[in-house]
């Protein structure tokens, strides 16, 4: 009877024994996978939204579940950071080759004053066909830029295009089940390693 109890306390420590390194090891593995991506953690549920594409339709976040989603808030009047960033994402697109179909880029404007739907389509097709730009009420865009924590202000009203905007120049990469899992600076615009991380995503 002794030696059962025994027998049975020694099996119960070694259980406890495996599940703490299987705790161990599963913590140590889903660190190095983070860390081994090229763009900057993050993790976040993406908040839905509804806004209106180029061609006057509502759009919803919920559009595009089972997609990858690439985020980006800027304004076509941007000189400077937007182009190079929307560049750099169609340039993303054509890394991923066959796989482009199941990503899609979404730029939303911090200056619905002066992006309407038909500069919007002029702007965002330039770059890429299938790319879609959104619009929405003043009220409407601060609601989404509120939500994704991000930000723009009016600048330099004395400037040749009237005003300039100031605005997050981050692109958020939401995930296939709605989560906003990484995060590209400006620092980070690398085509070639940004579709490396869509596809281990995929």
């Amino acid at each position: 009877m002794k030696r059962k109890k025994i027998l049975i306390a020694s099996v119960t420590v070694l259980s406890l024994v495996l599940v703490v390194w299987a705790i161990i090891l599963y913590q140590i593995f889903t660190a190095r996978s983070k860390s081994s991506f090229y763009g900057s953690s993050y993790d976040m549920k993406a908040p839905d939204f509804t806004l209106t594409n180029q061609d006057g339709e509502k759009v919803t976040l919920g559009d595009f579940k089972g997609k990858v989603v690439f985020m980006f808030f800027g304004y076509t009047h941007c000189p400077d950071i937007c182009p190079v960033t929307l560049s750099t994402l169609n340039s993303v697109t054509n890394e991923l080759g066959s796989d482009r179909d199941k990503v899609q880029v979404l730029f939303v404007t911090v200056d619905p004053e002066r992006d309407t739907q038909a500069e919007m389509k002029k702007y965002v097709t330039f770059f890429n066909k299938d790319f879609i730009g959104l619009t929405g009420t003043p009220e409407e865009i601060k609601n989404v830029s509120d939500s994704y924590h991000a930000f723009y202000m009016k600048e330099g009203t004395g400037s040749e295009q009237g005003y300039l905007m100031g605005h997050t120049s981050s692109v958020y990469l939401i995930n296939p089940d709605g989560r906003i899992v990484l995060r590209y600076p400006q620092s980070k615009m690398d085509p070639k390693e940004i579709a490396k991380d869509v596809e281990r995503i995929l």
